[in-house]
């Protein structure tokens, strides 16, 4: 660690660092607009040429008496529009193609990306020279050829900056909450790689500069009578060899001042590593008493009506693995979901009560063998199918995700979040009655999600699936990471949820809590993808009947129950690809 003697020093080292490229380059951006009005228009004076630099002409003159400090300044603006108009031409080809290739996926992905490995295997110099030689002399044929070979950066930049948001939380959470590809794109995909697409414009800058100037130079860009930083040096080519070496010293320091600058503002530019400082914190417990008043106190339990919500019978799921093979996650699931009670799925990590969560909401990956039936409010869908489940995500059945804070997007506050899954489900609910049914207060929308407690965020989540008011709602491991009181109060919200007549699914591996607060009607026992045993709450966790549900109990401080001996043979590992075995030596897919 650095003496505290030296920090000064060092910070203002990176200040000035970070500070110099910019104020030059905006120097030099000055330099280009001011000089030439304040000199105005320049006419051929040739008693004056080829005169050296002094205190009348600080960078000298041409052969035709033009003062080079003028001059300069005159080809720096033709250059640094002429490269603005390519540098923002090649960013928005770039973003359209990288977006279009990562937001299509599939062929249009690889045919998009074939093309930009075509586009920039091409030598970009004799391309532009093929460009602009249809074109001698037209600025537009100088923007096209040098937009036309610099856009596959901005393209790869941004299609990669997508790929890895696309497969962030809050992007799965808003497709399950409704969303279109549209409207992903543009709110979630697009904002993330836009920054990374500003740095790439930036730095094109530099190269269009010396695109330009290299073809002018070569004579097949702008004409000489036309001032840029190519057309100086093309014009001072001949004059170096007469001796007045400043007319090329001119226009190439310029040039280079402009190239440095310009790189260094856009690493002053780049974004560097987030930090989100998380907030730590508790809701108060009032306020979610207020949610659910009294819900815990039932006399009475919920008739069971004929037919379930959610009805799986024989469900078995295969799930790909990157080598190709195929893992079994679920094997003879058999559940049922009723309107008005709370279904608690337990079992240690690993055991697939994810993935089965994922099949209740259509989010199973490509690939996917599934076989059995799923029913939801007496229509059978095809589990593997995610198109079929689209009309009912959301509004049918509502999945609060086990990541918490990371289900939202990191850079905007709650409150627009939780307006947006609303109105993409079609609901009028307004913020602060979504709010307010779990508990939380108005001030919570004016939040980032990294701000948010861990039981405020598990409380926003479960705002957001109540959004659409769903018939069923899945809450996938609701109070991991909560202490005992918060993992008290979210379980209390969902108790109230039931009470209202939603058809509830507790996954959760924390049978400390759940046995705690007392929530659940039915209780369903996951081994090795598989329900082990299935019945009330009350007598599964008093009365287990199973080897395995015994050992999980048992290890509950207090119970002073004794794990049975041996697990059944029918526990054994599913016949075909993949066996649990597998699984649990470091393959998991099955335990998503």
């Amino acid at each position: 660690m650095p003496e505290p003697a030296t920090r000064p020093a060092r910070i203002g080292r990176t200040v000035s660092g970070r500070v110099l490229p910019v104020a030059a380059l905006a120097a030099l951006a000055v330099y280009a607009v001011v000089v030439p009005w304040w000199a105005g228009p320049q006419t051929a004076d040739f008693s004056q040429a080829l005169r050296g630099p002094g205190p009348a002409h600080w960078f000298g003159t041409d052969h035709s008496g033009h003062d080079l400090f003028v001059r300069a300044a005159e080809g720096l603006r033709v250059s640094l529009a002429i490269a603005l108009a390519c540098a923002v031409t090649a960013t928005v080809l770039g973003v359209a193609v990288g977006a279009a290739a990562a937001s299509a996926g599939g062929r249009v992905d690889m045919l998009l990306m074939r093309v930009t490995d075509g586009v920039n295997a091409l030598p970009h110099l004799l391309l532009g020279v093929v460009v602009v030689a249809l074109y001698p002399g037209s600025p537009w044929a100088v923007i096209a050829s040098v937009s036309l070979t610099h856009w596959p950066q901005i393209a790869r930049i941004v299609r990669a900056e997508m790929l890895s948001v696309r497969s962030a939380e809050y992007v799965e959470a808003a497709y399950l909450w409704g969303s279109t590809r549209g409207a992903v794109l543009l709110r979630h995909l697009l904002p993330a790689a836009l920054p990374q697409a500003a740095v790439g414009l930036v730095m094109l800058l530099p190269h269009a500069v010396w695109h330009e100037s290299t073809l002018s130079f070569l004579g097949l860009g702008l004409p000489p009578d036309e001032a840029s930083l190519g057309t100086l040096l093309e014009v001072a080519r001949g004059d170096v060899f007469t001796g007045a070496w400043w007319t090329l010293a001119a226009p190439a320091g310029v040039l280079v001042a402009t190239t440095l600058a310009t790189a260094g503002a856009s690493g002053v530019l780049a974004p560097g590593p987030r930090r989100a400082g998380v907030r730590r914190g508790t809701a108060a417990p009032a306020a979610a008493g207020a949610a659910a008043p009294g819900a815990i106190a039932r006399d009475v339990p919920a008739a069971e009506p004929p037919e379930p919500r959610v009805r799986v019978r024989g469900l078995t799921l295969r799930l790909p693995t990157d080598d190709g093979r195929l893992v079994h996650a679920a094997t003879g699931v058999d559940l049922d979901l009723h309107a008005g009670r709370l279904t608690a799925l337990v079992g240690e990590s690993g055991c697939g009560k994810s993935t089965l969560a994922s099949a209740l909401c259509g989010l199973l990956p490509p690939g996917t063998r599934s076989a059995g039936s799923v029913r939801v409010a007496g229509r059978e869908v095809p589990a593997a199918d995610e198109r079929a489940w689209r009309g009912l995500r959301g509004r049918v059945v509502g999945l609060a995700g086990q990541a918490g804070a990371a289900t939202f997007t990191p850079v905007r506050r709650l409150g627009p979040q939780l307006a947006e899954v609303a109105a993409s489900l079609g609901t009028p609910t307004p913020v602060p009655e979504l709010l307010a049914r779990v508990g939380l207060e108005e001030s919570a929308a004016d939040k980032y999600p990294h701000e948010l407690s861990g039981g405020m965020a598990a409380r926003a989540v479960l705002a957001a699936a109540l959004a659409g008011d769903p018939a069923v709602l899945v809450a996938d491991e609701p109070t991991a990471g909560l202490d005992p009181d918060l993992a008290g109060q979210v379980l209390r919200l969902l108790r109230g949820a039931a009470d209202r007549g939603t058809a509830v699914l507790v996954i959760t591996h924390d049978l400390q809590a759940l046995d705690t607060a007392g929530a659940a009607d039915a209780v369903a026992v996951m081994y090795a993808g598989r329900i082990v045993e299935h019945g009330p709450a009350e007598r599964v966790l008093t009365a287990p009947e199973h080897p395995y549900t015994g050992a999980l109990l048992a290890a509950l401080p207090g119970r002073g129950l004794r794990p049975l001996p041996g697990l059944p043979p029918e526990l054994t590992d599913p016949p075909g690809e993949g066996s649990f075995a597998e699984r649990r030596g470091g393959n998991d897919v099955a335990g998503r």
